[in-house]
């Protein structure tokens, strides 16, 4: 009989069949295993976060936008940098299957339109001109960072799969022995808030700059040793350059170190990114 973890690898690996599909058949494996973290990330993914910690991956970037009637999308400029910087980003708790349809039934000249919370508007914008004239802020996000979204959750399914695998957890049919059961409460891989080996760490409690809460993930995501005591050494200098005056230069070091690695880094890039950024400001 064909392994219910080998199906579960085929299915990831297949890029016509769709991420909520995977997620729901990954599902059927964390429960049968008696795996309960992982059928809860599961269960997230296909329900949504409503109002659980959202994973990093699911944070976006986008662009600040209010529409005016005879121009268009017209960017919205706020000169406090630290508040443009948390509005540019926002946590997307969709469920998978949500964003799936999103994504596949994009317009080629239109993204996405993200709506700010009610009393973010409300706070900055209600004695604006430009608000008294209909012109909402929004969060204008292109659709490659939806399909980041997919594309991390697919990823996240393979690499459960095949540390199930890497154990001996293979099943058979729609069924596991009590061995398999067994080993499985020893696979050590971690989906967390954060995801990997990065534990239960929201976005909110990361701090800007903080290597130590990056450097697991990084080694997981296989970035070289000098790469890591590089971006390390960069991190290190930030809050001395400010008293220099050169955090610009030091910001220009790190953002040149995100585009070197961000084929490995994948969703982790934005957050190093926006590290860089708001440095540079």
């Amino acid at each position: 009989m064909t392994s219910l973890v080998l199906e579960l690898q085929r299915a990831a690996m297949a890029p016509e069949e769709k991420v909520a599909d995977i997620v729901r058949k990954a599902s059927v494996v964390a429960t049968k295993l008696q795996l309960s973290g992982f059928r809860e990330w599961c269960e997230s993914e296909l329900n949504g976060y409503d109002k659980k910690p959202v994973p990093f991956y699911r944070r976006i970037r986008g662009e600040l936008k209010a529409l005016n009637p005879c121009r268009g999308w017209i960017p919205v400029m706020i000169s406090n940098g630290e508040i443009m910087d948390k509005l540019s980003f926002r946590e997307i708790g969709q469920s998978i299957g949500e964003l799936q349809h999103l994504y596949e039934t994009r317009s080629e000249d239109l993204s996405l339109q993200v709506p700010l919370p009610h009393e973010w508007i409300q706070k900055l914008f209600r004695n604006t001109q430009e608000y008294r004239w209909g012109m909402v802020p929004t969060l204008i996000v292109g659709h490659a960072q939806l399909y980041g979204i997919l594309e991390a959750v697919r990823n996240r399914v393979l690499e459960w799969s095949l540390e199930l695998e890497a154990k001996g957890i293979m099943g058979e049919g729609l069924t596991f022995t009590k061995d398999e059961v067994e080993k499985a409460t020893h696979v050590t891989y971690h989906i967390g808030t954060f995801s990997g080996v990065l534990g239960n760490v929201t976005s909110s409690q990361l701090q800007i700059g903080d290597y130590n809460a990056i450097h697991s993930e990084l080694k997981r995501l296989g970035i070289p040793q000098k790469e890591r005591n590089e971006l390390e050494a960069i991190l290190d200098e930030m809050p001395k350059a400010k008293g220099r005056g050169n955090e610009e230069s030091v910001a220009k070091r790190g953002l040149a170190w995100v585009m070197r690695n961000a084929a490995a880094l994948g969703a982790l890039s934005d957050t190093i990114r926006g590290w860089f950024e708001a440095a540079a400001k």
